[in-house]
């Protein structure tokens, strides 16, 4: 019943093609863009509001199983509000190789820096956007963990809204119940002769010097925190980690499995546009 339910959300989340294609003549148009950060091709959407006063720019970040039901839904509605959105793909990663290699797996996680910093002067290129739009950054579940990075690292970033994100990236890799990494896990073991998980989770402490909790430590700017308390997606526990390890933020705590939790970054919009519109 609870499977029935979550469908049932998702599918009331994700626009029709026919509703899509009358919301974006009249609110937005669509770009696609795409960037080069050797070796890997970066791709993203860019919504273009059909209003004469921009209000910023906004980056949103995709979860790992890149649904458009979450993105899509968010896009449409900050693009009808004014905002300029921009939605990396999830691109090339160790974690979707035959044969992954765990030091690039480490640093995969900065590469959406780059990306992202030359998909907003693509867009502010294209668009003819006045200089120094204020940037705002959100994402949900591996969307959450992106986006507390890039408000780390691009200084230009205002505030933040992160949902089921979590730190201490050995424990989410060696414990997660997602399918796609529970397949990665699975091959990667393998291939490293490895044959349970305590020993799996301490080899990747040694590897993996990059992680959230560690970054967020550099954020000056406001941003927020849901953490969902029954996720074994995103362990609570690395959700509440992060929470410690980061400065003083907005948290909220919600009786959520991982899905429930990365869902409020649609339900709770309205919410979310205030918190950015705070800071233009």
């Amino acid at each position: 019943m609870k499977a029935m339910i979550i469908s049932i959300l998702f599918i009331l989340l994700a626009p029709s093609q026919q509703s899509f294609a009358e919301e974006k003549s009249r609110y937005y148009e669509t770009y696609k863009v795409t960037t080069l950060i050797p070796p890997y091709k970066y791709e993203a959407m860019i919504y273009e509001p059909k209003i004469e006063k921009i209000k910023a720019i906004l980056i949103i970040s995709h979860t790992l199983s890149a649904s458009d039901s979450i993105e899509g839904a968010d896009a449409q509605y900050f693009s009808k509000n004014g905002f300029v959105v921009i939605v990396p793909f999830l691109f090339e990663t160790e974690l979707n190789k035959l044969f992954p290699d765990t030091e690039k797996l480490d640093a995969d996680f900065l590469r959406p820096i780059a990306s992202v910093n030359n998909f907003i002067d693509i867009a502010e290129t294209k668009l003819k956007l006045r200089p120094n739009l204020p940037i705002f950054a959100m994402g949900a579940s591996q969307g959450a963990i992106t986006t507390i990075t890039l408000t780390a690292s691009i200084t230009r970033i205002r505030a933040a809204w992160s949902a089921v994100g979590g730190g201490d990236l050995p424990h989410i890799f060696a414990r997660s119940d997602v399918s796609t990494l529970v397949k990665f896990r699975n091959n990667h073991m393998s291939i490293l002769q490895i044959n349970n998980l305590d020993e799996y989770e301490n080899y990747l402490r040694d590897h993996l010097t990059n992680d959230p909790t560690i970054f967020c430590k550099d954020i000056k700017v406001p941003f927020h925190q849901t953490i969902a308390t029954h996720d074994t997606a995103v362990p609570t526990r690395t959700q509440e980690l992060l929470a410690k390890e980061c400065p003083p933020h907005e948290i909220q705590r919600l009786n959520l499995s991982h899905t429930g939790g990365s869902m409020t970054v649609v339900r709770d919009q309205e919410k979310i546009k205030e918190f950015f519109e705070a800071e233009l």
